[in-house]
């Protein structure tokens, strides 16, 4: 994979920069006049443009862990890909954020005007923050955190850090979400008559839509307030009343996520194609197929979002893979010479991703936070009664409008990517009608019918099927609840609770690295993260 793109590295718990910007967001992440690594505008805009996925967090990760260990799809063979390629991929990634909002909460800090003016850049720091910060300690549990990232003061206590728990780290960044929410505003000035500091058109996620700020900010609240209350309710449950209060929330149309067309046309090389060429073993498994299928043949498939996931294997037949099985498929349907020849899938055995869902670099999102998902994070309380009262019809009323918006989100990406080598848009289905989509959400197996806990289940299958390209967070509700669709439990897979620390942490942050593996009883994927049952 090209690294040449790459400007941070992380040695010794020392983050260093380069630059504020990658090549690609160069331009937008330059404000005339200001010096680049010095002011907070391209400093923010230095966190935003490491939001993108890594190439080697999709393959050895997403591709070759993360899908098989939840089933959302399962793998055909030996990739050889390392897993810690991609841990090492996040961490570096990581640590290069942090120092510039490290570095942007210093400026903040030292403002010596009136402290409201900053009310919004401080909102929006916090929520890049949680973001990247509760991303990756999911992943990897206690971490680096309150003494990390500040080798540009040149200090050298901070040049080791030593780990927070995941615990303190949840509660500190959850009190930041909040402080974010109640003090980002759309008014052009402070209760003292000054205009609040903008970011203007430095800020490219969402161009300074401070409205949008608040629904992304909001709704990180209540996705990790849910997170976290199987282990701490007395914390959690406050957050989720407030959130579930009827603050802002995503909302159709607003999903939140790295837009390459909306970001000065940015281009995913080495990302998500890549990720799937050079790992070329993923294919539909037999957990997600009987979500969506009654069986094998086209009239028995219910879920309209079939003929967008996935396709048929080259003898035109739904062939999905039952998890752990010893079948081997060895061929690869992710080749780009199918952009000459689509119909030639490398004679692959069992039914691959749609080639037109990974082929593109230039049009689709990589998703943060989707309306479907607020929409199931609402029916998971209505249905338990977590910040709200127990309220199984409105539970299913919400249950309904994620199925739904998951859907449309999926037929508008069809619809509309029309790129270098993969115009979608002229082959996609249409999308479903509303007699289509009526007798889908009949099918007994998606119908919200049954006993409370039944129905519970299929909000958690419906939200899994909803992360079918966020894998992360599919791999977050399977730790956090334990209960969403499986079709056997593969022994290769069995207890894989969180990623190991890079080897790297063992060299340059000895002392540290030994202290937690120590606490922790080795840094194993076994080891549960705090928030795991």
């Amino acid at each position: 994979m090209n690294k040449a793109n790459k400007i941070f590295f992380y040695i010794a718990g020392i983050s260093i920069t380069f630059g504020a910007c990658t090549k690609d967001f160069q331009d937008i992440n330059t404000t005339p006049g200001l010096p680049t690594t010095t002011t907070i505008p391209p400093l923010v805009n230095g966190v935003i443009s490491t939001l993108f996925l890594k190439g080697q967090e999709q393959a050895a990760i997403h591709n070759e862990y993360y899908y098989p260990v939840t089933q959302l799809a399962t793998i055909s063979g030996n990739s050889g890909y390392l897993v810690q390629n991609g841990a090492l991929d996040i961490w570096t990634d990581y640590y290069a954020a942090l120092q510039n909002l490290n570095q942007i909460q210093d400026k903040i800090d030292a403002y010596t005007g009136d402290k409201a003016e900053m009310d919004n850049v401080q909102g929006i720091t916090y929520i890049l923050r949680a973001y990247k910060t509760l991303r990756i300690t999911d992943q990897f549990g206690d971490i680096p955190y309150s003494k990390a990232g500040r080798a540009y003061a040149n200090e050298a206590a901070n040049f080791r850090p030593a780990y927070d728990s995941q615990e303190s780290i949840y509660k500190s960044v959850l009190t930041q979400l909040k402080w974010a929410s109640q003090h980002l505003t759309t008014a052009a000035s402070t209760p003292g008559g000054k205009p609040y500091v903008t970011l203007g058109s430095s800020e490219t996620l969402f161009n300074s839509n401070i409205a949008m700020w608040q629904k992304f900010g909001n709704s990180l609240l209540l996705r990790y307030a849910m997170q976290m209350v199987e282990k701490d309710a007395a914390t959690a449950t406050p957050y989720l009343q407030y959130a579930l209060s009827g603050i802002p929330l995503i909302g159709e149309g607003d999903d939140a996520g790295m837009w390459p067309v909306k970001l000065n046309n940015y281009v995913l090389n080495d990302s998500r194609f890549w990720s799937f060429t050079s790992h070329k073993f993923v294919r539909l498994s037999t957990t997600c197929w009987n979500m969506m299928s009654d069986g094998t043949a086209a009239s028995q498939i219910f879920d309209p979002r079939v003929a967008l996931f996935f396709e048929t294997n080259q003898a035109g037949n739904w062939a999905p893979l039952k998890p752990g099985s010893t079948a081997s498929d060895n061929t690869n349907p992710y080749q780009d010479k199918r952009d000459a020849t689509f119909s030639n899938k490398d004679n692959c055995v069992f039914s691959p991703f749609n080639y037109l869902i990974v082929r593109d670099i230039y049009y689709q999102p990589e998703l943060f936070m989707t309306a479907a998902e607020v929409h199931f994070l609402k029916a998971e309380a209505l249905a338990r009664g977590l910040g709200v009262a127990k309220n199984m019809v409105t539970a299913g009323t919400e249950y309904v409008a994620g199925i739904t918006s998951a859907v449309n989100f999926w037929y508008f990406i069809a619809h509309n990517t029309n790129v270098t080598n993969d115009n979608w848009s002229a082959v996609a289905p249409a999308s479903p009608t509303a007699a289509q989509m009526a007798t889908f959400l009949a099918n007994p197996k998606v119908a919200f019918t049954g006993t409370d806990d039944q129905k519970l289940d299929k909000i958690y299958a419906q939200e899994w099927l909803s992360f079918f390209r966020q894998p992360w967070l599919a791999y977050n509700l399977w730790r956090r609840t334990g209960r969403t669709p499986r079709d056997g439990s593969p022994a290769t897979y069995a207890n894989f609770n969180r990623l190991q620390y890079p080897q790297q942490e063992s060299i340059n942050n000895t002392e540290n690295y030994k202290a937690q593996s120590d606490r922790m009883g080795g840094n194993s994927t076994t080891v549960k993260v705090w928030w795991m049952k």
